[in-house]
């Protein structure tokens, strides 16, 4: 099938995440440093950030800018919960990984792809969408697993390096904030019957909204009984702990021929757990923008409603960073891409963002 399915996907993006996510304006950031590695014969990776769940398409517009096709590894839960995944991941370039547990498997086919073949390999390092977009989280190591290795074979076959491009994803909204948000405030306010006098301003009114969400289910209620099914101790942050629960679930999954909606719903049940983990009110009260509000309150209509009306238009922009020159030894090879990649974000979140008036 070769290129023909990933060139079909790369005319359609923009329409797609039009249509889906509002992004009607995208631009492309640092190219000649993606261009001057893939002209070296370089085995490459890009590593961005992951706040959105349109960040796993979007990425591919560094490919269509790029004048790529890479390759792309995605968590098995992506798989297990969407259909459509399943059947366009593989045909479009893509590979599944166990994220949470040890799939030597994947990493096996990432370290081969890095290796020998001329195309990019894209990974999102934090393992997880964050929900913050101008937050980084910490870095999983398999990046830097992988950078290693391919680094290793590549030396020893004379082949030119490995490298590490961070890639950082940012969004701005640029249509109108108040037409965007009040109906949505206004629905969320009714679904949780916060009835009486409505506090004046728009970050008070959203505060109360978290408040409720918040107060209404508690994290423990979400775990504690999938770590009694699935023997597991309830301790660790929030991510550890879902982190531990995936792994169980995944892993039952790969191997079970049985009926899986069980596993979807405890999958999606530890998912839940994460996101109101995300919920922080800090994260508006210290940088009052319009993009963390509108970010807040999409979190919080997914929350309660499943799902979340696109607003329009958004901007999407995508930096590629210098190239992170990776040797077998290099030890510190996580902390680097981790540095570069929030240094990145940091600078498009100070040129982007709109402070709220």
């Amino acid at each position: 099938m070769g290129l023909r399915v990933p060139s079909i996907l790369q005319r359609i993006l923009p329409w797609y995440m039009n249509r889906k996510y509002g992004i009607e304006h995208w631009e492309v950031r640092g190219v000649s440093r993606l261009r001057k590695s893939v002209n070296a014969g370089k085995g490459i990776i890009l590593a961005p950030n992951h706040s959105r769940d349109s960040d796993s398409l979007g990425i591919g517009f560094v490919g269509i800018a790029g004048r790529v096709h890479p390759h792309f590894m995605a968590g098995w839960h992506v798989i297990l919960e969407n259909g459509l995944q399943k059947f366009v991941i593989p045909r479009a370039g893509g590979f599944s990984v166990l994220r949470e547990g040890g799939d030597r498997k994947s990493i096996r086919i990432a370290t081969n792809l890095v290796t020998h073949d001329s195309r990019p390999l894209i990974v999102f390092p934090e393992g997880h969408v964050t929900r913050m977009n101008d937050r980084l989280a910490d870095l999983q190591n398999g990046v830097a697993l992988i950078a290693r290795q391919a680094a290793r074979r590549r030396k020893s076959k004379a082949n030119p390096g490995t490298t590490v491009h961070p890639v950082a994803i940012k969004y701005r909204f640029e249509g109108d904030f108040g037409h965007a948000i009040r109906p949505k405030l206004a629905r969320l306010e009714r679904e949780l019957d916060l009835s009486g006098t409505t506090p004046s301003g728009d970050v008070p009114r959203l505060e109360r909204i978290r408040e409720a969400i918040v107060g209404k289910i508690e994290i423990d209620d979400l775990l504690l009984p999938l770590e009694k099914k699935w023997r597991h101790p309830n301790s660790g942050s929030t991510y550890d702990r879902v982190r531990r629960l995936r792994t169980s679930i995944l892993s039952h999954a790969l191997k079970s021929k049985k009926s899986q909606g069980d596993l979807c719903r405890d999958l999606k049940t530890s998912t839940k757990a994460l996101q109101l983990a995300s919920l922080q009110p800090e994260y508006l009260a210290e940088a009052p923008t319009v993009e963390r509000y509108m970010e807040t309150l999409d979190n919080l209509t997914e929350d309660v409603f499943g799902e979340i009306n696109t607003d329009r238009p958004w901007r999407m922009v995508l930096e590629i960073g210098e190239p992170i020159e990776v040797s077998p030894e290099h030890k510190n090879l996580g902390k680097a891409i981790h540095g570069a990649l929030k240094t990145q974000l940091a600078a498009l979140t100070a040129e982007l963002n709109q402070p709220l008036s």
